[in-house]
């Protein structure tokens, strides 16, 4: 038994040392990437009065119907309708009713908004934003970015520490956010197509590593 047993101590002691000479550093880096926004985003309200709740709902049901329709001839829009909603002003005497349209798309619903503010309806919000293709690209872009700061900061702590990276055990990635879109107001009705300046959206995610040195 004394001969196993020496044999085993001899392939342990290795093992041992190499462990102890082992150093673990973990490191954490963040990636960032500029994308330009391709996908349009505009709310617009559509805004009726008259002498009863029938004919203030009459003017949005005909309103809306025409505003669907052109929205829909739009390759690649996608719109969606708001709740509907009534007041009653009783300084005028007169029933106020409000919708929503909501719309999703290419850059062509520019001049979609323009026609419709034209036909009336009030322009709330109009921003740019990343499609989740376009997101989704962006995050792996930042992600590749951070992951090649965290193995040139890695290997330049070991260079100094006189050791070198021979092999990253744990990975950890955390993509952040995209960042907010760049927004624009309106409300008044106009025959012009708003005026939309596409910022690029910066898009950031964050590598840290536990990397192993040796000499």
């Amino acid at each position: 038994m004394i001969r196993p047993l020496l044999l085993l101590a001899a392939l342990i002691l290795p093992l041992s040392a190499m462990a102890q000479s082992e150093t673990r550093l973990r490191v954490s880096e963040t990636g960032s990437v500029a994308v330009p926004p391709d996908e349009l985003i505009a709310s617009l309200r559509i805004e009726a009065r008259a002498d009863t709740a029938a004919e203030a709902q009459e003017q949005v049901n005909r309103a809306m119907a025409a505003a669907l329709t052109a929205a829909r001839a739009v390759p690649g829009a996608r719109v969606t309708n708001g709740q509907y909603a009534a007041r009653t002003d009783r300084d005028k005497q007169e029933v106020i009713a409000q919708q929503s349209l909501n719309l999703r798309g290419p850059e062509a619903l520019v001049a979609l908004v323009g026609r419709l503010q034209a036909d009336g309806l009030l322009l709330d919000q109009i921003s740019w934003q990343l499609s989740p293709a376009a997101a989704r690209q962006g995050r792996d872009d930042a992600t590749r970015a951070a992951i090649r700061s965290v193995q040139e900061r890695g290997a330049a702590i070991a260079r100094d520490l006189g050791l070198r990276v021979s092999a990253m055990r744990d990975l950890y990635v955390e993509a952040a956010p995209e960042g907010q879109p760049m927004m624009m107001s309106a409300r008044a009705a106009s025959a012009t197509a708003p005026s939309v300046t596409a910022e690029d959206i910066t898009v950031t995610a964050r590598v840290t590593a536990d990397l192993l040195l040796r000499r």
